[in-house]
């Protein structure tokens, strides 16, 4: 086929969209470890964030048990879990039994539980919500994520095109930004510009003509965006790949989709990828029918994937430079619903896990009885002090810049 340069570049708009520029950037979960040489040598001991989405709406009320606070029963007929059940962590609340791995790595003051997590006026829309937590703006629609502005901020100058990943299907908008790319990341052996199976002249060939056809300086101003996006996907595909396969797998993961995701932030770490931040996500939590069944499996997936984690983490030498955030969308409410679930909350815990985490609880567990005018929880904790400590205690970065103005330090670092 014969292909001006114009056509090219508008054709490669779906290549692009493929790569996860746009789009889904698909890699492989096997075949990384350590480089020969670091993507990023000024960051390859840097802390990294690990942040995990629980998205549907996690039940927080019985993930974080307030089986000693007064109404926690009677609210709960059939979806209680009982004193004899629950991991207690002191004689008001405890976690879900499920939680075993978590319940272990808190008693060793490695897991921070930040309580009641929320912010003014609630939405229970799980798109406004999720965006809310995605972009740090309650108030207002934003067009930027609060990671996006993150590596905006602190990241700007990096070369490297790894530093940070969304592992999964979909992109969302935590990171989005008008400046960076994010890589979308679902497996390894597949994210290649071109099909692995042609040959490798042809290849080299193929891989001269994209990046000329992707030079920013030579197509002019209105393609621009276009040229810097095929620009960081070829540089994606390139630092990928110059990662070596010596990644040694000592820990048994689970046979799930979310400790696969675990298992490649694991290996990409130890290949000194120099990423900084990884976003996972894990669904499964919108119980509005079949709640006890269909949390305690879910939860379980979670704990077990975290688990094998951060064994993996203690064995690479790696369990102080990560720190793990696992939030959701909203809680759920008090009462349970005619279905044997619940329906859309409020405020919820936020788990903080990691070698450099001072462990506890932090903030306030919301009443059960005192509650506000939609009979929900009212939130203790502003999710942007959440995010303003990892910033500026975890991160080192630009906290005020990145959320806009200065939130309560948590003290969990």
């Amino acid at each position: 086929m014969k292909l001006t340069r114009r056509d090219f570049l508008v054709k490669g708009t779906a290549l692009l969209a493929s790569l996860g520029f746009g789009g889904p950037m698909i890699f492989a979960q096997d075949g990384i470890a350590v480089a020969s040489t670091p993507i990023d040598a000024t960051n390859v001991d840097a802390p990294v964030l690990v942040v995990i989405q629980l998205s549907g709406g996690n039940d927080g009320i019985n993930t974080l048990i307030p089986y000693g606070m007064g109404g926690y029963f009677d609210a709960r007929p059939t979806l209680k879990i009982t004193q004899n059940e629950v991991l207690a962590i002191n004689n008001e609340v405890g976690f879900h039994p499920s939680l075993i791995q978590t319940n272990e790595l808190y008693k060793k003051g490695k897991v921070a539980v930040v309580q009641g997590v929320g912010y003014p006026s609630p939405d229970h829309s799980h798109f406004r919500s999720m965006e809310i937590w995605h972009t740090a703006e309650p108030e207002k629609l934003a067009r930027s994520g609060w990671l996006g502005r993150y590596v905006e901020s602190s990241l700007s100058q990096s070369a490297n095109p790894l530093k940070a990943l969304k592992i999964g299907n979909n992109a969302n908008k935590a990171f989005w930004s008008d400046t960076i790319s994010i890589p979308v990341i679902q497996s390894v052996e597949s994210f290649n510009i071109f099909d692995p199976k042609t040959p490798k002249a042809d290849q080299n060939r193929l891989a001269q003509a994209f990046l000329d056809m992707y030079d920013p300086f030579r197509q002019g101003t209105q393609v621009k965006v276009t040229c810097e996006q095929g620009k960081d996907a070829y540089q994606s595909v390139e630092a990928l790949h110059n990662l070596s396969n010596t990644y040694q797998n000592k820990i048994e993961y689970p046979k799930t989709n979310i400790a696969k995701d675990f298992q490649l932030v694991s290996k990409m770490l130890t290949g000194n990828s120099g990423t900084r931040v990884f976003y996972l996500e894990i669904g499964g939590f919108d119980d509005h029918a079949n709640e006890r069944e269909q949390q305690a499996r879910v939860l379980k997936q979670l704990d077990e994937g975290l688990g094998a984690f951060y064994k993996d983490l203690e064995i690479q030498g790696l369990q102080d430079r990560v720190v793990t955030m696992a939030f959701s969308e909203f809680g759920r409410r008090v009462k349970e619903n005619a279905s044997g679930g619940t329906d859309h909350g409020t405020a919820a815990p936020v788990f903080m896990i990691g070698g450099k985490v001072k462990g506890g609880l932090y903030g306030v567990q919301p009443s059960l009885t005192n509650l506000d005018k939609g009979g929900d929880l009212k939130y203790e904790v502003d999710f942007r002090s959440v995010y303003h400590t990892i910033i500026d205690s975890w991160l080192k970065g630009d906290a005020k810049t990145v959320m806009g103005k200065t939130y309560e330090n948590l003290k969990f670092i």
